[in-house]
C-alpha cells in the first residue's frame, strides 16, 4: 500500500524558517518530521520545488500583474521576497542553495530511508526553464521558431542568446512562458532528456512526471505538428536499467492514464475519480471504480494537490468533504495527501509565493482526516482485497459500498451515501454473505454484533444515511 505526502519545500522551508529563528534547509527535515508521517501510515515523501531556477524565470514571475493581484488577495502583506520563480521551470536539476544544496538533499534521503520512507521528486519532461544550459550549449534539443512566429505569436515564442524558441505548452492553454520547448523529434534531444531523468532518479526513489501525456505521439503530433519516436517506454526502461526499482508517476489528463501505465509508469494521476466526487452522481463514481483491477490499483487517487484548488474549499460542504475523502481513501492505488490538507485550510497556495496563507484550519476536517488515517490502518485495507459493492434495488442507487477482505478472518467495509438527499437502503454483501459474521463500528467502536449469512443474502447490508454520510465496518468472519 502507497500512501503518499506532498511537501512544498519552499513554504514548508519559509514556516521552519520562522520557527527556528534562523535560515532553515532540508537538514531540518528531521526525524521528528519523518517518523510522523510514518506513524501516520505514509510510505512516501514527496518533495516539491526543490530544483534550482535561475534570475530569467524569477523576474518573469515579479512582471507578472496577475501573481501580484492573486498573492494580495491571500497575503495582503506580501513583498517581492515571496515571490520565486516557477518550480517546474527548472534551470537545473540541482537542489537550491538555500534548500542546503544537494548534499542536503542525499542526507535527507538517508534520514528518510531510516525512518522508513521512500523519496519521490519531481521531473518536467516536456520542457525547460528559460535559464537552463541547453539554451545557449544545445538550441539543437529545442523547438525553434522563426520571425515570422515571433511577429504573429509573442506569447508563444522567444528570442533568447539570438535563437528564437517555442514556449512548452499544453495544447488547451496559453504557453508557459517561463519555460521552452523540447523537440522530442531529435532522437538526441530525446537521449538528453533520459539522461536528465537518469540524474534526478540518483538522487530520490521516485520521479513525478509533470504532465506526462504531452510526450505522447498522438499528443505531440497534434501541439506541435511533428512525428516522434515513442519516448516513455525508452525512458522508464533505461532509467530502470541504471537505477533498479524506480517508480514512476504520472500527471496525466485526457484518458491518457492506462496508455501511460503500458508505457512503463507505476501509477497515474486519477483526476476522473476527482471530477466525478465533485459533480457527477453515484452512478458515475461507481462506473469509474468498476474498471479493471490492473487499472485500479495503479491509479492515483486525490482530493486535492499543489495543482487542485483546497479540497476543504472546493468541497464546500464538511459532509460532502469527508464522504469524497473516504472514497479516496477507500479504493485501490496510492493515496497522494497534500501539505495542509490534514488541518483543512481554504487558501490555495500559489506555485511562485514562498508563502502560505496563514491559516488555522478546521477542527472538523482535521477529525475527518484522522478517521481517514484510522481506517487505512485496518489491516485488511493495508493488505486485503478489494471490491466494489453494488447498490441493491432502486432505494440504494446513491450508495458506493467498498470491501476490504483479508483472506480468512477480517474484512473492511465502507459504504457512502454519495448523493444529496437522505438515503435509506442497501448495497450487497458480496463475499461477506457466505457465512456468519460479526460487525463493529469503526469509527463509534463499540460491542461486534452478530449477522448471520442468511440476513445478508437476504437484506444484504443496509443503511440510513443523510447526504454524503458514511458507514464504515469492522467485520469479523464466524469460522
Amino acid at each position: 500500500m502507497h500512501q503518499v505526502y506532498e511537501l512544498n519545500a519552499r513554504t514548508w522551508r519559509s514556516e521552519r524558517t520562522q520557527e527556528l529563528g534562523r535560515p532553515a534547509t532540508l537538514d531540518d527535515l528531521d526525524f521528528g518530521f519523518l517518523d510522523h508521517l510514518v506513524e501516520n501510515g505514509f510510505t512516501w515523501l514527496y518533495l516539491f520545488g526543490t530544483w534550482t531556477n535561475g534570475p530569467l524565470i524569477r523576474a518573469h514571475a515579479l512582471a507578472d500583474a496577475g501573481l501580484h493581484r492573486q498573492l494580495h488577495s491571500v497575503l495582503p502583506d506580501f513583498t517581492a521576497d515571496d515571490i520565486s520563480g516557477e518550480p517546474l521551470s527548472i534551470g537545473h536539476y540541482t537542489i537550491k542553495d538555500v534548500l542546503g544544496g544537494d548534499l542536503a538533499l542525499e542526507a535527507l534521503r538517508e534520514r528518510a530511508r531510516a525512518s522508513g520512507l521512500s523519496l519521490m521528486l519531481d521531473f518536467a519532461p516536456n520542457h525547460i526553464g528559460l535559464d537552463h544550459p541547453w539554451a545557449s550549449a544545445h538550441p539543437e534539443f529545442l523547438i525553434q521558431g522563426s520571425e515570422d512566429d515571433l511577429r504573429r505569436h509573442p506569447g508563444s515564442f522567444i528570442r533568447l542568446h539570438g535563437t528564437i524558441f517555442a514556449h512548452g505548452r499544453d495544447p488547451n492553454f496559453p504557453a508557459w512562458r517561463d519555460t521552452l520547448q523540447i523537440n522530442y523529434s531529435s532522437r538526441e534531444a530525446q537521449d538528453a532528456v533520459i539522461e536528465m531523468a537518469n540524474q534526478v532518479a540518483s538522487r530520490c526513489d521516485g520521479l513525478r512526471c509533470e504532465e506526462a501525456m504531452l510526450l505522447l505521439p498522438d499528443v505531440f503530433r497534434g501541439t506541435w505538428h511533428r512525428d516522434i519516436e515513442p519516448f516513455w517506454r525508452r525512458c522508464t526502461d533505461a532509467v530502470r536499467a541504471a537505477h533498479p526499482g524506480t517508480l514512476f508517476v504520472a500527471e496525466v489528463y485526457w484518458n491518457k492514464e492506462w496508455e501511460l501505465q503500458q508505457q512503463g509508469f507505476d501509477f497515474t494521476y486519477d483526476k476522473t475519480l476527482y471530477d466525478r466526487l465533485l459533480t457527477d452522481n453515484a452512478e458515475s463514481i461507481r462506473a469509474h471504480l468498476r474498471a479493471a483491477p490492473d487499472y485500479q490499483s495503479h491509479c492515483v487517487r486525490f482530493l486535492e494537490n499543489d495543482d487542485e484548488q483546497r479540497a476543504a474549499a472546493t468541497f464546500a460542504s464538511i459532509d460532502h468533504h469527508r464522504g469524497a475523502l473516504f472514497l479516496t481513501g477507500m479504493v485501490p492505488g496510492m493515496l497522494l495527501c497534500h501539505y495542509g490538507q490534514e488541518d483543512g485550510r481554504r487558501m490555495h497556495s500559489p506555485h511562485r509565493c514562498r508563502r502560505r496563507p496563514p491559516e488555522e484550519g478546521s477542527p472538523f476536517h482535521r477529525r475527518a482526516f484522522r478517521e481517514l488515517l484510522h481506517l487505512l490502518a485496518e489491516p485488511a485495507r493495508h493488505d486485503g482485497r478489494w471490491q466494489l459493492l453494488e447498490p441493491r434495488g432502486a432505494d440504494g442507487r446513491s450508495l458506493i459500498g467498498c470491501l476490504w477482505t483479508l483472506t480468512g478472518y477480517h474484512s473492511l467495509v465502507l459504504i457512502v451515501n454519495a448523493g444529496w438527499g437522505h438515503v435509506t437502503g442497501a448495497v450487497d454483501a458480496g463475499p461477506l454473505a457466505e457465512r456468519d459474521c460479526q460487525f463493529q463500528d469503526c469509527l463509534a467502536s463499540g460491542p461486534f454484533r452478530p449477522v448471520t449469512a442468511a440476513t445478508l443474502r437476504d437484506e444484504a447490508l443496509r443503511v440510513s444515511l443523510p447526504p454524503w454520510g458514511v458507514q464504515t465496518w469492522r467485520v469479523m468472519h464466524v469460522r
